[in-house]
């Protein structure tokens, strides 16, 4: 009798460690599960606000638009919103490089405008045509952006800078003497 209430007393203390151990990986998978849609829910909670707030800058508010909608050319878009960048960062820092600051006008103009316009077709467009009309899109901002490098290569090209004229002047002073 005293053995079948040590295994009855067994039996009911493993069921109990069983039981516990089941409630601990069912706590932890909550934990697990709860996490993940937190953080989901975190990310969707960023993604709409960056989305809501409107920057200051018109111009930084169409390319943002533009990488939203152009997802799978955010890469190129970031590639001609930068070379932009570096050319109205140029013009705004030489306001006599004629060139640069007249393309840096055209840049901060136009590409809110052909954004807008752009989404403005694609508001009512097929899947086929919206992907048309942002594949143009990205298209005629690398030209901005192919545009801008360009004229930032021909301003740079063109100035002299501190560094040349250093440069020049060690050359001058560290060649070799053809006569001695």
């Amino acid at each position: 009798m005293l053995r079948i209430l040590f295994v009855l007393f067994g039996f009911i203390a493993l069921v109990v460690v069983g039981l516990m151990v089941l409630a601990a990986g069912a706590i932890a998978l909550g934990i697990v599960v709860g996490t993940r849609r937190l953080r989901a829910r975190l990310a969707a909670f960023k993604f709409a606000r960056l989305r809501d707030t409107d920057p200051a800058d018109p111009l930084d508010a169409a390319w943002t638009r533009a990488a939203h909608e152009a997802d799978w050319a955010v890469s190129r878009i970031a590639t001609a919103r930068s070379s932009c960048a570096r050319l109205i960062a140029l013009a705004d820092a030489d306001p006599l490089a004629a060139d640069a600051v007249d393309w840096a006008n055209v840049v901060r103009r136009r590409v809110p405008d052909l954004v807008a316009a752009c989404l403005d077709e694609c508001a009512d467009a097929t899947p086929a045509e919206r992907r048309s009309n942002l594949e143009d899109l990205v298209d005629s901002l690398e030209k901005i952006g192919a545009e801008a490098e360009r004229r930032r290569d021909r301003f740079r090209g063109a100035k002299v800078s501190a560094f040349h004229v250093q440069r020049a002047y060690v050359d001058a002073r560290t060649r070799q003497d053809p006569l001695g």
